[in-house]
């Protein structure tokens, strides 16, 4: 038990996790037109390069997340071109200028970034598998496959448990009053050393202490890289009430879901009937045994044979 609480091997290495060479990004500035305005703002892409003439893959990072969440995957997608932008408000992106932090109009970042690619597999983890599907459901002439890791396939405040549904109300109830204090203060409590933690905890299933101990360091290094508590707030709204299966009747493309059996977020029986819903007549979706929500940081290097597999028989 101490060492799920306290994981003494930090590794920063990622090949030492993955057996993969660690891929270091380019990263670029894009500039994006905010979705309500049309204004131009930048944000921060980080492009990992692959063999010439590479299949790209535009990657959507979860909430709360920025690009370095991906890596692991990354890394053992040495065989693809892979962009993935920090979102508006996130990482190192700035927020949007006038538009909300909504899945539609983080949807339309998406797209505007596809269309500097060349029909870019699209990937979206948790909460960037909502925005993947919207962004599919509104431009699919883009994407020849959707990807789509953890994905959410029913509203957080129809959690199976009382205990789940008190949670995400809690939680609602935390930033709301984050995003009204003075933004130096709220800010202070959102990065909370503690709190950021508890979370990793609580999502993290693995019991290898090497992984624990990387995702407990990351989620400590960039899941407070955030603008503000408003956008944060903005962003945490939409999380919980926007969904995959919102979007079903317009995913006609290939799509592929990877769930984890022990996830509270999306249980593997949440994602099959999310697959029933689906229009598409090619949709395929494995669940990984002893895998939590975080499946790109506790299973990356299966997770990633299992996209190639896929992606080879599809594209």
């Amino acid at each position: 038990m101490t060492a799920r609480l306290r994981p003494r091997y930090l590794v920063r290495d990622r090949s030492v996790l993955t057996g993969h060479r660690q891929r270091d990004p380019q990263r670029f500035g894009l500039r994006v037109s905010d979705p309500l305005t049309g204004a131009p703002f930048e944000i921060a892409v980080f492009r990992y390069p692959g063999p010439p003439g590479a299949q790209q893959i535009l990657g959507v990072h979860g909430f709360r997340g920025d690009h370095h969440g991906l890596e692991l995957m990354v890394d053992g997608l040495a065989s693809y071109e892979v962009w993935v932008p920090d979102l508006p408000g996130f990482g190192v992106s700035g927020a949007m200028p006038e538009a909300e932090h909504n899945v539609e109009h983080y949807a339309q970042i998406i797209n505007q970034v596809a269309q500097h690619m060349l029909h870019p597999v699209l990937l979206g983890h948790s909460f960037g598998s909502v925005i993947a599907a919207a962004a599919v459901a509104s431009g699919a002439g883009h994407y020849p496959h959707v990807v789509l890791l953890n994905p959410i396939a029913k509203p957080a405040l129809e959690a199976a448990s009382p205990t789940d549904r008190a949670a995400t109300l809690m939680t609602d109830g935390f930033y709301r009053v984050c995003a009204a204090l003075p933004a130096a203060l709220g800010r202070t409590l959102l990065g909370n050393q503690l709190i950021v933690w508890a979370t990793g905890a609580f999502m993290t299933k693995t019991e290898d202490p090497r992984i624990l101990a990387y995702t407990h360091d990351q989620h400590q290094a960039y899941f407070s890289g955030f603008d503000s508590p408003t956008t944060l707030l903005e962003a945490y709204r939409a999380s919980i009430t926007h969904t995959v299966a919102d979007f079903a009747d317009h995913l006609s493309i290939p799509v592929t879901m990877l769930g984890g059996a022990a996830d509270e977020l999306s249980s593997p029986e949440d994602i099959a009937a999310l697959a029933d819903v689906i229009v598409s007549d090619d949709v395929e979706f494995y669940v990984l045994e002893n895998t939590g929500h975080l499946m790109h940081y506790e299973r990356a290097g299966a997770v990633a044979v299992l996209i190639m597999s896929r992606l080879a028989d599809t594209t």
